[in-house]
């Protein structure tokens, strides 16, 4: 065809962006699609088919137009360029002049950008044109490889493979790891070694006392001093990214407590495509909690949204596009003693500031449940419930869970009953209002509910990686309350099956070991 594939332009619109060059040359013109992107560039062009000449107006986009067959040019007679481009070209050869066409364009030029049908992708005569014929209709990413050697940079994307070889350039990403902090110096080294290969660490202080500056100084960290009053999370993190050069191309947030796994630059080069605007990857909150996690971002097109909890968000100039890997993981190794205490009027402030948001809501009902506010919390949890775009049913069953939790507080387990069975309905694929349930009716020693409540959790086998899990429904206790319950109803043989269950997966829990003994019928400690 005389236009090159869709997937092969963008990547060559991304290569080009990330190089200086004046002088391109341009095999197998076609319709002139590389020249009209880069008009302000210095082009030489080749065209094997006359008629496309005057068709698409070539020698006005072309300073320098050969009409040949790209086979049998005199390369060494036509210059040299700063940038070679056969795009959907070398299908139209046999192997042996396809890897001529290649090794001697690499001779001439600094870069060369081949883009290639990837599989098997026939395909005869156009519009009378003989040479629009592939040759070679099963190229594979192996067969390039072996024929034109390992590339700089390359990317197979919809069926079409783009390759690059350069002799200066490896068109690899840069990438800048970015936080703010305040007082975090048992974090910062540890922060700085899990971020050692990224391009640019960068760390914004928003006042700290103690040695995190200079810590952070001493692991080549770039540090800057901001002052944010009044204190919210959003602008603090919006004046980090202010800091970031322009030319990077992603930025990761990273919190000072955070870390990411060895391997984590290879994995998002994998992933991160040309067009790519925001990457999601796994999330170790800590204590069993993990779910996908989406701070990994471009430089430009995002800002931070919210005081408190907050996120990266789009602005007006783009369009997100997103990748997704699993095999990333961030995990989150905070400081137990840190002090909650500015969340509540943050997040009372997120809610003032944007009331139709149900992120907002539920987070700041879920604030108050931590601070023991339970009446308030669950009148927070009741508006947040109401909400017309509250509509994602896992956050409305952990809402409603926090409203039962609120009710345990006020030891009106009557009301916790009823809030934890519709948290049952509102998500019925979630142990959590199940285990609940199970330790109300074992508080009240209502052995036959307890265990039927516990083994309708353990007959939900697939775990939500979301925020709202509680990992203690996927650890021993369901087992335990079955055990237990199961023992009191007399079914000594399911107490023993659970309570093994329950002792494998806490097998230092001596309590979990005595009670198997029990249900064996073997002597127990005193």
């Amino acid at each position: 065809m005389p236009y090159s594939s869709e997937s092969g332009k963008k990547y060559v619109r991304y290569l080009m962006g990330k190089i200086e060059q004046k002088k391109v040359l341009d095999v197998g013109c076609g319709a002139g699609t590389y020249a009209k992107m880069f008009p302000d560039r210095d082009w030489t062009g080749i065209e094997i088919w006359e008629p496309y000449v005057e068709k698409y107006n070539l020698r006005d986009l072309y300073k320098n137009l050969i009409v040949e067959d790209a086979r049998k040019v005199d390369y060494g007679n036509i210059g040299t360029f700063d940038v070679a481009i056969a795009g959907d070209v070398l299908e139209h050869m046999e192997l042996d002049e396809a890897r001529d066409v290649v090794h001697k364009l690499r001779e001439i030029s600094d870069t060369v950008i081949v883009s290639i049908p990837i599989g098997h992708y026939p395909q005869g005569e156009y519009a009378g044109n003989p040479y629009e014929k592939h040759v070679v209709d099963d190229w594979t990413n192996d067969r390039i490889l072996k024929v034109f050697g390992s590339p700089t940079w390359s990317v197979i994307d919809n069926e079409i493979g783009i390759y690059a070889w350069s002799k200066t350039h490896t068109f690899k990403p840069k990438i800048c790891v970015y936080s703010i902090s305040k007082n975090e110096e048992k974090f910062v080294k540890r922060w700085a070694d899990s971020a050692k290969d990224a391009d640019l660490i960068l760390l914004a202080d928003t006042g700290s006392s103690d040695d995190t500056v200079k810590i952070a100084k001493e692991c080549g960290i770039s540090v800057h001093q901001i002052c944010i009053t009044p204190w919210r999370f959003d602008h603090a993190r919006n004046a980090s990214i202010a800091l970031i050069p322009k030319d990077i191309d992603i930025c990761i947030s990273l919190d000072v407590d955070e870390m990411m796994e060895p391997g984590w630059r290879e994995e998002i080069e994998r992933v991160w495509k040309p067009d790519t605007t925001r990457l999601r990857y796994y999330f170790d909150w800590g204590c069993g909690i993990k779910f996908m996690y989406e701070k990994i971002h471009a430089r430009h097109g995002y800002y931070w949204h919210h005081p408190c909890h907050e996120y990266p968000r789009p602005d007006a100039r783009i369009t997100e596009v997103w990748a997704h890997t699993d095999k990333l993981l961030v995990s989150h190794h905070p400081d137990p003693t840190k002090s909650r205490g500015q969340y509540m009027d943050l997040l009372d402030l997120s809610v003032k500031e944007d009331p139709t948001c149900p992120r907002n809501a539920f987070y700041y009902a879920r604030e108050l449940s931590f601070h023991g506010k339970w009446h308030e919390a669950i009148e927070a949890c009741k508006k947040y419930l109401e909400m017309p775009n509250a509509t994602w049913m896992n956050e409305r069953c952990y809402a409603m869970r926090v409203i039962g939790k609120c009710y345990e507080g006020l030891n009106n387990l009557h009301e916790a009953e009823m809030w934890y069975h519709r948290a049952a309905a509102e998500a019925p694929n979630t142990r959590e209002p199940w285990v609940a349930l199970s330790l109300i009716y074992y508080t009240r020693k209502h052995w036959l509910e307890a265990y039927a409540a516990a083994m309708r959790a353990l007959s939900i086998r697939n775990r939500d990686l979301v925020y709202t899990c509680d990992p203690t429904v996927w650890g021993a206790s369901p087992h335990d309350l079955a055990a237990i319950s199961a023992w009191n109803l007399g079914m000594a043989k399911e107490a023993i099956e659970q309570g093994e269950l329950a002792v494998n997966l806490e097998p230092e829990n001596a309590r979990l070991v005595e009670n198997l003994k029990w249900f064996k019928g073997e002597k127990v400690a005193n």
